[in-house]
């Protein structure tokens, strides 16, 4: 049994590593193979660290977001630390109208994949996991690739709970007037990619400069 989950491993890594070509992934193949993201973090923030991928860098970053850039697209990242300090559950409907829409799990942690053909070609999707979110644009050749690195993203995830509880007790998150909930905004809307945006416009972060960042 043992060498039987060894095997599958080891085809799951070479099916994402070139084996098969990524453009010819289906979104189903690329889910199932969420296990064999990189576990490893290279990029740390009070409360919670997670690992970039080549290529893809952090760009501006708060308390409980940031945003990496790679040379095609913008990744928007939201992490609800209070909800999962509260270990709060989510529910999930499908959109029957959009162009993927499922829920899914891994390692006994829920999430979902919602993708939303835009104008142009373009693809909006949301992909939440783990009490963490991102949504990204991308054009139709580029999607599977950016799946691929935002599940990397999201899989590595870790959290420090002793620091997530002093930033909770001091009230130091970097909430504005208006406060997202993963679980509530609607990817139609965009809701969280037009926040990031303002946020950064309004602190003029364009550039990273906390010292609590290792890359």
């Amino acid at each position: 049994m043992k060498i039987k989950k060894i095997l599958l491993l080891i085809l799951g890594i070479l099916t994402l590593s070139g084996c098969v070509k990524v453009k010819d992934l289906s979104i189903s193949d690329i889910l199932n193979n969420f296990n064999n993201a990189p576990k490893e973090v290279n990029t740390l923030r009070n409360g919670y660290s997670f690992y970039s991928p080549k290529g893809i860098y952090v760009i501006s970053a708060g308390s409980n977001y940031a945003i990496l850039a790679s040379e095609s697209q913008k990744y928007y990242l939201y992490i609800d630390l209070i909800s999962y300090d509260a270990k709060s559950p989510f529910t999930f409907t499908k959109d029957t109208t959009a162009y993927f829409s499922d829920s899914f799990k891994y390692d006994n942690k829920d999430g979902y994949l919602q993708i939303k053909l835009q104008e142009n070609n373009q693809y909006l999707v949301e992909i939440m996991y783990n009490y963490a979110k991102i949504e990204v644009m991308v054009d139709s050749e580029l999607l599977n690739n950016a799946l691929i690195n935002a599940i990397s993203i999201l899989q590595s995830i870790k959290y420090n709970d002793n620091a997530i509880k002093s930033l909770l007790s001091e009230d130091n998150l970097d909430y504005s007037e208006e406060r997202f909930d993963i679980f509530e905004s609607k990817v139609e809307n965009s809701d969280i990619l037009d926040y990031f945006e303002e946020s950064r416009d309004d602190n003029n972060a364009d550039v990273v400069k906390d010292t609590d960042y290792i890359n």
